[in-house]
């Protein structure tokens, strides 16, 4: 029968060689198998840490380009990742019927563009057809659910995932005709963009989501080319928005939103690693439909939209953002690595027994 060894006793130096071995091959595995843990607040994709203004990114992030990324494996290693792509100058999210969400890390490497958000939004026809066939034939907001992008910038995650499942935060008090279409008081809220046809027209509205429907939401009309409309969006001000140069800002016309900085503050945040000296990180995520209710007449129901219909997609300017990651290429390997590690580790313990 085996004891246990005491700890005085020399048993020769190739077990305790061994002992120190298997001890370092044990560490070794739980690292390799368990990358990139933090223990503080997390943003973005890559779960990084925040403090205050600045952001130190989680070990082994790069930055990359399309000839840098096997998309198809990526998307096998982060199943929750943006369907996107990088191509033509621009960094593309997509966003499908069924999306659950998903949120992107950005380098901004334009120092113009620290704590604003600028990118084109667009719509193009599904798999089945043109813009006409998916979508609906109206110039009003409130009949444009079936194409709706929600979406966020400069959160932390857990505020992101408290919008996906629970919609804006909500606060006891604000104006009383926040109460006349069953609307709910907000201490902030974000915006979402939603898509209709009519006529010869393509119109998209950028509306504060849970506001009034009157009176918060900004419209544009275009035409389409090549089965497709897009159009320039910009946030630098926590009260409003630009869509291709109009400004738009709630101001007194908000019910359930403070009239001041109803939006979340557009920020990006410096980055302390000494690789992105200078850079800053922008946070964006595209939310799932809970995230917003839909109008039906004056009324704001509790009712999600079901869609989009067609396909909606957000493009980044790729010389002005570059996407952040986790290396994956480095991730993949470690499943090879772990096992032949494990069973070294098992074969090494049973020796020194």
């Amino acid at each position: 029968m085996l004891g246990l060894l005491p700890l005085e006793l020399d048993t020769g130096p190739w077990t305790k060689k061994s002992s120190t071995l298997c001890s370092l091959l044990l560490l070794l595995t739980i690292a390799l198998a368990v990358p990139g843990q933090v223990n503080s607040e997390e943003v973005g994709f890559g779960k990084h840490t925040k403090d205050d203004k600045q952001v130190t990114l989680t070990a082994n992030t790069v930055t990359f380009d399309k000839a840098g990324i096997d998309l198809a494996s990526y998307k096998e290693l982060y199943p929750d990742a943006c369907d996107f792509s990088i191509e033509k100058g621009y960094i593309e999210l997509r966003y499908t019927k069924g999306s659950k969400g998903c949120t992107v890390d950005l380098l901004s490497t334009d120092p113009s563009n620290n704590n604003k958000i600028k990118f084109k939004a667009g719509v193009r026809r599904g798999a089945e057809g043109g813009l006409d066939t998916c979508l609906k034939e109206t110039n009003n907001f409130k009949d444009s659910y079936d194409n709706i992008l929600p979406f966020v910038y400069s959160v932390n995650n857990t505020v992101i995932e408290h919008l996906n499942n629970n919609g804006p935060y909500t606060k006891t008090e604000c104006n009383k005709d926040c109460t006349e279409f069953d609307g709910k008081c907000m201490p902030k809220t974000s915006l979402e963009i939603s898509w209709s046809k009519f006529e010869n027209k393509i119109y998209a509205y950028t509306h504060f989501i849970g506001e009034d429907q009157h009176k918060s939401v900004s419209r544009w009309d275009g035409t389409s080319e090549s089965g497709s409309a897009t159009f320039n969006m910009e946030i630098d001000t926590s009260d409003g928005f630009n869509m291709d140069g109009k400004p738009f800002t709630l101001l007194s016309d908000a019910v359930c939103l403070p009239k001041k900085d109803p939006l979340f503050k557009p920020e990006t945040w410096k980055i302390t690693d000494v690789e992105h000296k200078d850079k800053h990180l922008l946070v964006f995520s595209l939310l799932r439909q809970t995230s917003t209710r839909v109008y039906k007449g004056y009324k704001l129901t509790e009712d999600h939209p079901n869609g989009p219909e067609c396909e909606l997609f957000v493009q980044f300017d790729a010389s002005h953002y570059k996407l952040c990651s986790p290396q994956y290429i480095v991730l993949i390997v470690p499943i090879y690595i772990v096992l032949s590690l494990y069973v070294l580790y098992i074969s090494c313990c049973l020796y020194c027994i």
